[in-house]
């Protein structure tokens, strides 16, 4: 039977407790006799003002809450006092708090005015007749080629069309004289190793943009915008789509419009190495169209590209006589690449005809922090791996990570990484670990361009809608993580009085869905900024 994928769209979270709520009260009663203050009812591994760790027990002693297990860290910048800790030397699932690691290592080792650049070459200069042999489209990890309107914004916009940037590079090919490619067009890959997924990602995430393949040349996200309207009338198939390439998959649509106020359902299918796409379940009459919720992952990006770029350039009058070649590298290749002995003779330098300069990499930091883009971590990951080893690897990225997490003091047993992006099940980090690098990055000349590229409570990015008529909104800049199971939030605490702190909540293994979860991250860190808001002393 083919290997099926199969992905819904919704991800999930968890949580834990160690004492009776009796046994607390009972502590209470007699710690003032035998007891100093500040040691009453502490779970174990826990510190911080008596009142404050009443109040978070209490909302993890809820009833969802306490199945979970969860660690938290409050620390003061810029000395690094501990305010409150809860199990926060134990290892849980990061989520896209992973993603912390990444941008915090890039924005040291790449800086943040670091460019990609995109490039189209040949052999040799065109001749007089506008000959050319090969011509080479050669990507280099650059994740904002798509419609993305960049700096960002409060609101992720897409005002232009996703291949601007490809059909600008075909402008200037013709306007370099090109008009005959003799030989094939390749799409040239190679910048990375060619592993388009983390070992351990679930395949159900597969068929999402949240889970699209990592490639060096990569368009739109590599993902198409499913669409979903439902019909005028009950039980009558809703209109599904994808856009910008609607015909890129064959789709076929069983998604059914049921009553007002029916659970909305959408389930995707794909055949390992199948280009049909089997959309179905169901969507209330009243529903609004879906987008951006329904990204679905590009099988190719490399291959689609260069036919993309082949149209491109045969509409601007360019005879293309060869193939669409992909060109990557395999691990054969990059071995052989690594050993000095066996390193085939360097190529003959190209020509070059055209090239995409990117936006500085502080305008993709606040995507991906802001807006917990996947694909772009990932692609960043391997571009440190790259840059600074000559390894455009997971495995040397991340190497890059755990070099990084050295020099911000954080011990190796604090963590355990495994991709950039925190999609990966086998990602673990201590929240004392989470807590080292916001205070490293806190010290860093570069501080700025890292905080700005964290969303903000009640204003952008995934904390757009959270935090809102609460006193901690605009006061807290953090990055949050969620898969299922899996809630986290860590960043930054700014105070009225001007002090600024550090804080870490991670929950794992819980059994609420991730809204809720999110909840009852949110009701924790308002409990902590009200009380060091409240209680300067303290501090």
């Amino acid at each position: 039977m083919p290997q099926t994928f199969t992905a819904t769209l919704r991800s999930r979270v968890l949580i834990r407790r160690l004492f009776p709520r009796l046994l607390v009260g009972l502590l209470a009663l007699v710690a003032p006799c035998f007891f100093p203050r500040e040691a009453v009812a502490k779970e174990p591994g826990e510190i911080g003002p008596r009142e404050l760790r009443r109040r978070i027990e209490a909302i993890l002693g809820q009833a969802e809450a306490r199945r979970g297990s969860w660690g938290i860290k409050v620390i003061r910048l810029p000395d690094g006092k501990v305010l409150y800790a809860r199990n926060s030397d134990h290892l849980f699932q990061p989520a896209s708090n992973m993603k912390l690691f990444t941008t915090a290592a890039a924005t040291e080792k790449l800086g943040p005015d670091f460019v990609f650049h995109t490039t189209v070459e040949s052999d040799a200069p065109p001749d007089d007749e506008g000959w050319v042999g090969n011509l080479y489209l050669v990507g280099r990890g650059d994740p904002n080629l798509s419609g993305r309107v960049l700096p960002y914004q409060l609101k992720a916009e897409r005002r232009q069309p996703a291949d601007a940037a490809f059909q600008d590079l075909a402008d200037r090919v013709a306007a370099r004289g090109v008009r005959e490619v003799g030989g094939n067009l390749v799409a040239d890959d190679s910048y990375f190793l060619f592993e388009p997924y983390s070992h351990d990602w679930a395949e159900e995430d597969l068929q999402w943009g949240y889970g699209a393949p990592v490639t060096a040349l990569a368009f739109n996200d590599n993902a198409l915008f499913l669409h979903v309207r439902p019909a005028g009338a009950v039980g009558a198939l809703a209109q599904v789509w994808l856009e910008p390439l609607p015909d890129y998959y064959r789709l076929v649509s069983r998604v059914a419009t049921r009553a007002p106020g029916t659970k909305e359902k959408i389930v995707v299918e794909r055949a390992h190495g199948s280009m049909e796409l089997d959309v179905w379940g169901q969507v209330p009459l009243e529903a609004r169209e879906t987008d951006e919720e329904g990204t679905v992952a590009i099988a190719d990006p490399p291959r689609l590209i260069g036919e993309m770029f082949r149209r491109a350039l045969e509409s601007r009058g360019i005879t293309i006589r060869g193939q669409v070649e992909v060109r990557h590298t395999n691990r054969l290749e990059a071995a052989t690449q690594a050993s000095k002995d066996d390193r085939p003779p360097p190529s003959p330098p190209r020509e070059l005809l055209a090239e995409h300069v990117s936006l500085p990499l502080r305008e993709d930091l606040r995507v991906i922090n802001k807006l917990s883009q996947n694909l772009h971590s990932e692609m960043l990951l391997r571009t440190l791996g790259r840059e600074t080893k000559n390894d455009g690897s997971l495995a040397a990225g991340l190497q890059v990570l755990e070099d990084f997490s050295a020099q911000a003091e954080i011990e190796q047993g604090e963590f355990h990484f495994a991709d950039g992006s925190g999609l990966s099940r086998e990602a673990l980090v201590a929240p004392d670990a989470l807590i080292k690098l916001l205070k490293f990055m806190a010290a860093s000349p570069r501080f700025g361009v890292f905080y700005d590229s964290l969303p903000v409570a009640g204003a952008d990015g995934t904390l757009s809608d959270r935090f809102k008529n609460t006193p901690a909104e605009g006061r807290i800049q953090a990055k949050t993580g969620t898969i299922e199971h899996v809630n986290a939030l860590s960043g930054y605490m700014d105070l009225p009085s001007g002090q600024r702190i550090a804080f870490s909540i991670v929950g794992n293994s819980h059994p609420l869905d991730s809204k809720e979860g999110e909840k009852i991250v949110d009701r924790i860190a308002v409990t902590i900024y009200e009380w060091f808001a409240r209680n300067k002393r303290k501090i």
